[in-house]
């Protein structure tokens, strides 16, 4: 029977399942901690621990009337910092070396953009001031009625994926979409990726 094509070919498809996805693995830490970017809000009250455990990002939102609140904690501290308050929706990510987050403020329902902290002090830089230093085409669209600037991932613990996606919804003049991808890394460098018109 094990010697039989369709029982090798169940016992291959099993194998397949049984191993962990690529994705998985990018987005867990050794320890387990989840590092994906995680939408939010996901109830009234969200941690997300950094992957060395060390820090607790505790996002409340308590209901539609109220603000929303960032907080950060510090493992063994009894108390907690107050990041920022959000009108809206946001995306958060923790770097895989713990000593940075992300967060992607959809601060209007036309605008979105991405802010990385540094967890003990809560200094943060924008990142999109960084591309468009870097790149006078997406400068030009930064003030686009719809605009769009999401961190989609940590390459690696110094250096983010972000992804741009703008256009002018009023007319006249008629323009052409943008969309972009560039490798922003910490140091203030920025790697353009892709860059094209869309209409």
């Amino acid at each position: 029977m094990v010697g039989h094509p369709h029982a090798i070919r169940l016992l291959a498809l099993l194998a397949l399942f049984a191993l962990p996805s690529a994705g998985a693995a990018q987005t867990k830490s050794p320890r387990g901690v989840h590092s994906a970017v995680i939408s939010l809000p996901q109830g009234a009250m969200t941690a997300i621990a950094s992957p060395d455990r060390n820090w607790t990002l505790i996002f409340e939102f308590p209901d539609v009337n109220k603000s929303r609140k960032l907080w950060i904690q510090h493992r063994g501290s009894s108390g907690r910092k107050l990041v920022r308050e959000f009108d809206r929706s946001l995306d958060i990510s923790w770097s895989p070396d713990s000593q940075h987050f992300v967060v992607n403020d959809a601060s209007g329902s036309g605008e979105t953009r991405p802010y990385v902290y540094d967890p003990a002090t809560l200094q943060s830089v924008g990142l999109a001031v960084l591309i468009a230093k870097a790149s006078p085409k997406a400068d030009d669209y930064l003030g686009a009625d719809h605009s769009y600037l999401d961190a989609k991932r940590w390459i690696n613990s110094h250096e983010l994926l972000i992804k741009m996606m703008a256009y002018f919804s009023e007319p006249p003049p008629h323009r052409p979409g943008f969309a972009g991808t560039y490798r922003v890394d910490l140091s203030g460098s920025v790697q353009k990726v892709h860059e094209a018109y869309w209409r």
